[in-house]
């Protein structure tokens, strides 16, 4: 177990350069699009705050570095407002001014807010998903002034996000991005599956250096049954809109007990499905489909089996990114005895190189 553990801590480790190396380098990536985080996601950041002590430090951090960025864009366009009303404007550029203004003032209170001590809860967090309305309405009003658009990309000099690409102003990154996302590993699923096909192409290059079974590992947790138990309690306590999917592998004893635990605690709280395969989970992804949507309402499924490879863990992913858009609630935990390290053959989706790649969003923990 702990040669794997050792791979796996291989495998992150090369992942997670690749992606330092390569997100931002084309200037067009997916943090680069206006917030990716929504009340799901929030909900994932918040689960990781009551996870991690440690978290809401770094987090409260990334966001004052954000806030000196936002608090920027500002300035220059307070700038601009203020050589435009100094301007010979035609009377009805001029009407326009007292709504550029309160556009000026929604940014304002949105860096105010930032700058506050706002709780890090999911009530807390969501003022700062207005982000890109509030800046998309700003420079919508500036677009209405002559050379209005085209001032606040001169005075920005560098320092601001105003920038042209191609013809259009250039989006601005997510709130929830400095240098890397700020979520870390509780990022919204949605990012943690996408993987760009720009120049550079983060998949191109993790194809490059990582076999597919590696790049499998790099998707693995190694954590503690503590940590498993307690995150298990804490989706529990906090409702249905916090379960997620999660795969646990663990030796043969470790799994039984595990097994009569979860099956416990989760019947405290909701109804519980066990299944069991003596064998190694071998479902294609509407097989998965049609298990889960035969559920009861607020069921949640426990499944064991022998062992689990990555094409498999492949198929499970897509099964539950596609659940998720059915508005399904998440509650599943498939029990692994064993990661059986080498698959057969990659999945479609690696060798497709396809955008996607959802095993990025699935909580994989080997205790």
């Amino acid at each position: 177990m702990s040669a794997l553990r050792e791979r796996i801590a291989a495998a992150r480790s090369t992942l997670a350069r690749l992606t330092h190396e390569v997100c931002g380098a084309c200037r067009q990536n997916c943090c680069h699009q206006g917030t990716m985080m929504g009340s799901q996601g929030l909900r994932r950041v918040y689960k990781g705050l009551l996870m991690d002590p440690d978290f809401g430090g770094r987090l409260r951090e990334g966001l004052r570095l954000r806030r000196e960025e936002i608090a920027a864009d500002l300035q220059v366009a307070g700038k601009v407002a203020q050589l435009l009303s100094e301007a010979n404007l035609a009377d009805e550029d001029r009407a326009r001014l007292p709504e550029l203004q309160q556009r000026l003032t929604d940014l304002h209170m949105f860096v105010q807010y930032m700058g506050g001590d706002f709780p890090l809860t999911c009530e807390g967090m969501s003022r700062l998903l207005l982000y890109s309305a509030v800046r998309s309405n700003l420079l919508r009003c500036m677009r209405q002034f002559p050379g209005g658009e085209a001032a606040l990309t001169t005075l920005s000099q560098g320092r601001a996000s105003f920038r042209f690409r191609g013809r259009k102003m250039a989006p601005p990154r997510c709130i929830f991005h400095h240098e890397a996302c700020l979520a870390e590993d509780w990022k919204p699923v949605k990012c943690a599956n996408f993987f760009c096909a720009s120049e550079p192409n983060l998949l191109a290059r993790a194809r490059d250096e990582m076999s597919f079974d590696d790049f499998v590992l790099a998707n693995v947790r190694p954590c503690s049954t503590d940590y498993v138990r307690r995150l298990l309690r804490l989706e529990n306590d906090l409702g249905p809109e916090y379960w997620e999917p999660k795969i646990i592998i663990g030796p043969e004893d470790l799994a039984e007990l595990f097994q009569e635990e979860i099956v416990g605690l989760l019947r405290s709280r909701r109804q519980v499905q066990v299944r069991r395969d003596s064998g190694r989970f071998m479902y294609a992804t509407n097989e998965i489909l049609a298990t889960i949507e035969s559920l009861p309402e607020q069921q949640n499924l426990i499944h064991t089996c022998q062992g689990i490879d990555g094409a498999a863990l492949y198929e499970l992913a897509a099964a539950l990114e596609r659940a998720r858009g059915a508005e399904w609630h998440g509650g599943l935990v498939l029990l692994a005895r064993e990661l059986i390290e080498h698959s057969f053959m990659p999945h479609p989706l690696w060798q497709d190189e396809m955008i996607s790649q959802p095993l990025g969003g699935l909580e994989i923990y080997l205790v």
